[in-house]
């Protein structure tokens, strides 16, 4: 079935709509279930994008990627709009960002097409148009899947990694285990896990730039994550909390705002 450019621009729609309700059913559980189940329901949507742009002109091309990845875009750009304040306007863009994330920017490029990549690369370029920091960049399916069992803990793997230590290390394991099984199930967890997933990628590249980001990563061990492990050792919960919320509020106010 080949999807005519209203019914897919009613389908973008529709992915759109879905991209708050995405971002609560976004877990270690239910994610392999939900990506696939909504990529075959999106399935037609990425076929017709991938035939729009294929069986355009060559000088058509650039802009039919426009119109297209311009879609999505402009929905957020429309809805951010509204907002009186950056404030509210980074509240609102949180999900969106997480579901753009985990869930569409992997799905168009599931099919591993060359049409696909173009898409989710100006796609991308569009969406980070506007006057925040919260910023998305692209991601797959498996990176994602993967991540679930090691690598979601951006800034706390960077910062062992720059120490020498594993990825299964015990600090690791334990700030991993405080994140699933306490963290996201307190009021308002889930939101800052949400939070942290949406800055730290971005801030670990820009440390990353940096000739003294082995300095840095010490830096941030010595004063949140070594402090974190010991409270979440000592069943300090909501200490560890604090220093939790503490860190990805520095880090993004000096890795993102600066």
């Amino acid at each position: 079935m080949t999807l005519e450019i209203q019914e897919i621009q009613e389908e973008f729609g529709r992915l759109f709509s879905l991209l708050v309700p995405l971002s609560k059913e976004f877990n270690k559980k239910n994610y392999e279930t939900v990506f696939k189940d909504q990529y075959e329901s999106f399935r037609p949507l990425f076929t017709a994008v991938s035939t729009q742009y294929e069986s355009a002109g060559d000088e058509e091309k650039q802009q039919v990627l426009d119109e297209l990845a311009g879609i999505l875009p402009g929905m957020m750009k429309e809805l951010l709009d509204e907002q009186p304040s950056r404030r509210k306007k980074e509240s609102i863009l949180m999900p969106y960002n997480l579901s753009m994330v985990a869930y569409v920017i992997p799905m168009f490029r599931y099919g591993k097409t060359e049409s696909g990549e173009l898409f989710v690369d100006r796609m991308i370029e569009l969406w980070n148009e506007n006057s925040l920091d919260m910023k998305i960049s692209k991601s797959t399916f498996d990176e994602i899947q993967s991540g679930f069992r090691s690598r979601f803990c951006y800034i706390t793997t960077a910062v062992c990694e720059s120490l020498g230590r594993d990825d299964d290390c015990r600090e690791l394991t334990l700030l991993r285990n405080y994140r699933d099984e306490y963290l996201v199930n307190t009021p308002g967890g889930k939101e800052l896990v949400e939070e942290y997933y949406n800055v730290a990628p971005t801030i670990v590249k820009r440390i990353n730039r940096m000739e003294n980001a082995g300095e840095i990563y010490r830096d941030i061990w010595e004063t949140y994550l070594s402090t974190c492990v010991s409270l979440a050792e000592e069943k300090k919960l909501e200490e560890c909390r604090r220093v939790y919320t503490d860190m990805v509020n520095s880090l993004r106010e000096t890795w993102l705002y600066s």
